[in-house]
């Protein structure tokens, strides 16, 4: 099997989200779709890596704010996409680490402040029409080796959720797609260990401390509440996607035919 993880020396968590088998048998393609964190600090050499494993397109998810603050590095060749999940004016819920900090310091509990992001991607029209639009973007992308990375700031949640969102579309098994998601704790180990040494070396609360390991995991938990709001109010994944992401019987036909391979 192909190595799903692409290392880079200024990016985490980068996968491809190649490999894993449908019901049918039929095996997600290579090169097509790939998950990161920020791509922000990239490397010329990891630029051109990028570029030579064949993305033409980079969709990022994050907020204005984010994006501001650690622009993209560009990708040769590449078309940059701004498709934030949230409202810009959505005081209520973020998946951007800062925000979410400020709301536990503020007094929330963590675990509970990501319960409700991941309830957000299926209840909020904004999100779901981002994350239809994310799709619509996979299907305008018909060249065999052409690839769509797509990303947000730890490459967890929002893009977590994406991921499992091809991989459902694509009839891949949630056990598998459940793996998928939590790979991104060994993945992001290193980013982690460094964010807290530099809270700790700038005087942060224990608080503080345990914000920052539960904003940085992936935790089955979360994702699992993304799929209890799916069942609560789509009765199940295919009811999600034709009725919450208006997506229609030829747009999942062709999809699958786009992202699989009986090969």
């Amino acid at each position: 099997m192909v190595e799903r993880l692409i290392r880079l020396q200024g990016a985490a968590n980068v996968r491809d989200l190649g490999g894993y088998r449908n019901r049918e048998g039929a095996a997600v393609r290579y090169k097509k779709a790939i998950r990161s964190a920020a791509i922000s600090d990239l490397t010329a050499e990891d630029a051109e890596q990028l570029a030579a494993y064949g993305i033409v397109k980079v969709v990022d998810f994050r907020s204005i704010a984010e994006q501001s603050r650690e622009p993209d590095v560009k990708i040769p060749h590449t078309e940059n996409i701004f498709l934030p999940i949230f409202k810009e004016d959505e005081t209520q819920v973020s998946a951007a680490p800062r925000t979410l900090m400020e709301q536990i310091q503020a007094g929330q509990d963590a675990a509970q402040q990501m319960q409700k992001v991941y309830r957000h991607f299926i209840e909020e029209d904004y999100s779901r029409a981002s994350y239809h639009r994310f799709i619509e973007i996979l299907l305008e992308n018909d060249a065999p080796e052409a690839g769509v990375l797509f990303h947000c700031t730890a490459g967890k949640d929002r893009t977590g959720f994406g991921a499992a969102l091809i991989l459902a579309i694509l009839e891949v098994d949630q056990d598998s797609i459940m793996e998928n998601y939590l790979e991104t704790n060994s993945n992001m180990v290193q980013k982690t260990s460094d964010m807290l040494k530099q809270a700790q070396a700038a005087g942060a609360p224990e608080a503080m401390l345990a914000g920052i390991k539960e904003l940085m995991r992936a935790d089955q938990s979360y994702l699992a509440e993304s799929f209890k709001a799916i069942t609560k109010n789509y009765g199940d994944m295919s009811g999600f996607l034709k009725n919450g992401l208006q997506l229609s019987t030829s747009d999942l036909s062709d999809f699958r035919k786009l992202y699989t391979d009986f090969a």
